[in-house]
């Protein structure tokens, strides 16, 4: 069982790479895990947000396997404890043989062809967050789900 981010490239702030990097290394601990960022829609002269946001929606579906749980991060998703995430990541982890694809937009977001190819929606916030700092809380609950289901300490 693998689990897979996909999401759409962007130039990254270093210092919030570097915690997404530091949290990806700590979770291939407990299970494997692959990034795989998507090529943005590149903004032209007369292009408007949504042809913009349709093209990394297509890019991004494209990028999904066709087996396996698909979650996409959204803000009308379902928001969970840490301990609830953990207890679904974990039913989840048993029950899916060919793994769970975590989808998340860029700054431009997705549209509802996206929310439509998901299992699940689920919620970081009920607040908008930059989509770097989505990244590194997804992780950061990811590794703490990780801990919880087998009971290695972590500070709460």
């Amino acid at each position: 069982m693998k689990l897979n981010l996909i999401w759409i490239r962007s130039t990254s702030d270093a210092e919030v790479r570097e915690v997404i990097d530091r949290y990806l290394n700590r979770i291939k601990h407990f299970f494997p895990i692959e990034v795989t960022e998507v090529a943005p829609q590149k903004a032209r002269q007369g292009k408007s947000g949504a042809s913009i946001m349709h093209a990394d929606s297509e890019k991004l579906l494209n990028a999904i396997p066709q087996r396996g749980t698909v979650v996409v991060l959204d803000e009308r998703g379902d928001a969970m404890t840490s301990l609830k995430f953990a207890g679904w990541l974990e039913k989840e982890i048993e029950r899916q043989p060919h793994g769970i694809h975590f989808v998340m937009g860029g700054d431009v977001g997705f549209d509802d062809s996206v929310r439509k190819r998901a299992q699940k929606l689920l919620s970081l916030s009920s607040m908008t967050l930059p989509h770097q700092l989505a990244r590194a809380l997804l992780v950061e609950q990811i590794y703490r789900a990780c801990t919880l289901m087998r009971n290695v300490p972590y500070h709460k």
